[in-house]
């Protein structure tokens, strides 16, 4: 019988955990009107890891591809923000496809140009694997994290004002160009650790749909944020237990457990959309 204390699966339930306070970057992204950033951002972190990969193996260098990841998702994060600052919604998206056009290029390309078992530690960051992460990644994973965490909320006023109103920041006098940057960043930079953690494939399941599900069922921005990160721990550690009693993926189980949860809330808004005008009627009969 598989011991759920085990040190891998411990390792799992922290790097979950972990998981959870990288969709609050999700939530900003949502209030931002960018939600698709962070999953933009770990695919960008699939070509930068490719890239760190070939550098190691082509000129012997011992960096971390993991460095190169969080660097190229947070460089392209920016880049989506400075596009977008200049050329208003349509270009940031044109920006955000032209990202992932070259990130997978990059992957797909650099692949090929390395040995087999090198492609391996590529392919991590595609599809992910919370049973293989080291001690020493959850030490990275949290450092980051919490240098994070602890960056937006000291900005926490100013960016979310810039998330609801940027016109009216700029008439207060705040440096939206700035905030701007900072919240791209960190939105890029969790892309790129939910690559590292749980797949640039998953980000959509475990980052995305949590928050996604959580702006339609929070009346304010505290129970928002709250509703994200605790569905983003359910959908967690329910795909985790599934994984483990019928012997499946755990990225695979919690991306179908996160899946099978979004389509059951749109299920429910529609129901209630629909039932709300007879419940009016009904009670002013």
């Amino acid at each position: 019988m598989l011991d759920l204390l085990s040190p891998f699966l411990v390792r799992a339930y922290i790097a979950i955990l972990l998981t959870g306070f990288m969709s609050l970057a999700s939530g900003i992204a949502v209030l931002r009107g960018v939600s698709y950033l962070p999953a933009e951002a770990s695919h960008s972190a699939l070509g930068g890891a490719a890239i760190g990969v070939f550098v190691g193996y082509t000129f012997s260098l011992g960096i971390e591809p993991f460095y190169y990841a969080l660097l190229f998702s947070s460089f392209t994060a920016m880049l989506v923000a400075y596009a977008g600052r200049h050329g208003g919604a349509e270009v940031l998206n044109s920006a955000l496809g032209g990202a992932l056009a070259l990130s997978v290029s990059f992957y797909a390309i650099l692949r090929t140009l390395v040995p087999t078992e090198l492609r391996a530690v590529i392919d991590r960051y595609l599809v992910g694997d919370l049973l293989l992460l080291t001690i020493n990644d959850l030490v990275n994973l949290s450092v980051i994290i919490m240098v994070g965490a602890i960056t937006l909320y000291i900005f926490r006023n100013e960016i979310l004002y810039i998330c609801f109103d940027q016109e009216g920041a700029e008439a207060l006098g705040l440096n939206v160009p700035l905030y701007d940057y900072i919240l791209f960043f960190f939105i890029g930079l969790a892309g790129g650790l939910a690559a590292k953690t749980i797949g640039s494939l998953m980000v959509f399941a475990l980052i995305m749909l949590p928050s996604v599900i959580a702006k339609d069922f929070s009346s304010n921005i505290k129970g928002f944020f709250a509703k994200t990160l605790v569905l983003t721990l359910i959908f967690g550690y329910s795909g985790m237990l599934l994984s483990i009693l019928a012997n499946l993926s755990s990225s695979g189980s919690i991306a179908a457990v996160a899946s099978i949860a979004y389509i059951v809330s749109l299920i429910y808004k529609g129901y209630t959309r629909k039932a709300a005008p007879w419940r009016h009627t009904h009670e002013h009969s």
